[in-house]
Formats: structure tokens, sequence, C-alpha cells
């Protein structure tokens, strides 16, 4: 089965499905018991017409054995099982979340090449010499850190908008997540030309923007519409809502209010 960034678009309706899920084959979800299955039966009770299992594939992880390593045959088959149990009911997708691809962009390609994925989600956690931004306390970084790692998280955002097999672009605004968590913030227009050269870059390669609502069930507002505005006001349709569900309630969890940003942008245009 391939799953074409075309068909993502327009074959259902935007909050009729899932393009970012993970199961316990993700490092991070490893002890929440999240199998394919479930995660494909929890998208049944949420109304969904697909789903999309990223789980995480970290290059640098597996160059550098930071965390466990990635099952890949054992995932294939469960999440082959899944997709073949709930056909009747449900498209199941079997994609990947590839983080820090440029870091080792000869092994990424062989990951991707390898592994027939349906979906390639692109997404920067930690930029090169760097730690992921969540294990970051802000509280214990000075302004002009903040400002230098924010700007550098970008650059690098924008050279994974430009690996060819990469689909969907994940998460723009990640870093600010974990600023806000810590009473932080920052004002993303200080990183303007560098949002703006990655949303052209977006839409040059005809790569699916994701609105990511993991923010919004912890309560933290980001400024997703501000980036929504900038990305149509270059001419940028493609637009998909991943839950970036770790547990399976979280599966398309507040897309009703990840579609009322979209609609207050796009006037109801983008279905």
């Amino acid at each position: 089965m391939n799953f074409s960034t075309s068909e993502c678009i327009k074959k259902y309706p935007i909050t009729k499905i899932d393009t970012h899920t993970h199961t316990y084959f993700s490092f991070d979800c490893a002890e929440h018991g999240n199998t394919p299955d479930k995660m494909c039966a929890a998208a049944v009770k949420a109304g969904l017409d697909a789903i999309v299992l990223t789980d995480h594939v970290e290059v640098n992880s597996e160059a550098e054995g930071i965390y466990t390593p990635f099952y890949y045959e054992e995932r294939r088959r469960q999440c082959e099982a899944a997709r073949d149990k709930y056909k009747d009911s449900l498209d199941v997708y079997i994609g990947i979340e590839l983080g820090q691809a440029i870091h080792y962009p000869g092994l990424a390609e062989t990951i991707v090449k390898n592994g027939a994925f349906d979906y390639v989600i692109g997404s920067v956690h930690n930029t090169r010499g760097d730690q992921d931004f969540y294990y970051m306390d802000f509280s214990k970084v000075g302004y002009d850190e903040v400002i230098r790692l924010i700007g550098k998280y970008f650059d690098e955002y924008y050279e994974m908008t430009r690996l060819p097999y990469v689909d969907q672009c994940a998460h723009l605004t990640y870093p600010l997540r974990y600023l806000r968590q810590a009473g932080l913030d920052a004002d993303i227009l200080l990183w303007e030309d560098k949002i703006i050269k990655i949303l052209k870059s977006v839409i040059d390669g005809g790569k699916v923007l994701e609105l990511n609502t993991n923010c919004l069930r912890h309560g933290i507002e980001l400024p997703d519409d501000l980036v929504l505005e900038m990305y149509r006001s270059y001419g940028g349709e493609l637009v998909r809502i991943g839950s970036d569900a770790h547990y399976e309630r979280d599966t398309a969890a507040d897309f009703d209010r990840a579609k009322q940003t979209i609609d207050k942008v796009y006037g109801g245009k983008i279905l």
C-alpha cells in the first residue's frame, strides 16, 4: 500500500485522519501498552476514517545508541496485522516520524529505503550537539542562549524540509512548547525570516504542514494561527492535523479545536 501526499490531502476530510500517532514501538511509549491494534481500535472509536502510525525513529539515536533500538520487523508485523483486522472500518498506514535525519543523512536514507513506509514525517527534536528540547530546563537558560538555540532549531528544520522523502513537516513550534512550560516566552516573529524560509520550502516541496495538538492537551497555546496565516499568505494549502498521541486516549484529541484554528485562517475552505 502506498500513501501519497496528494492522497493524504484529498481522500480524507481533515478531521477524519490522524497523521501523527505513536505506539509502544516508540522509545517514549515503551511502557504505555499502546499496541498498533489498540491505537487502531481507538481511532475507530474516535470516528476516524484513517490513521497513520508514525513511531519515532530518531536517526541520531540509531547512530549513537541513545535510546532503545527500533524493532522494525516486529513493528511492521503488528501494524500489518492491525491493518488487516480493521480493514472494513479504518484505513491503516504504516509511517514513521524520522527525527534528526539531517544529522546522519546516509543512515536516514537507508532507513527510509529499507522501511518501505507509506508516509514519512520529518521532525527536529534536538539540534546538532544539543539535547532534545523536551529535556532542557529553560528556566536555567539565559535569554540570549534561548534566542540562539531556537534560531539554530529553525535553521535545521529548514534543512529537514529539503529532504525529498519527507511527506509531512511536524510541530514547527516544538521548542516553544517547552519554553512556555517553563513559564517563559519569546515572540516568534524574532525568527520571522527563518520561518518564512521554512514555509516557502514546505510549499515548494509539495509537503504537508502539520498542526500538532499535543500542546493543547497540556494547556499550552502556541502561535499556530500566526504560522498558518504566514503559510497561507505564501500560497500554502496542504495542512493536516496530528494528535502526536502517545496514549490510546489521545488519538484524534483536540481535533475540533485545531479545525477551528484552520477555519479561522482559511475561512472553512480546507475540509
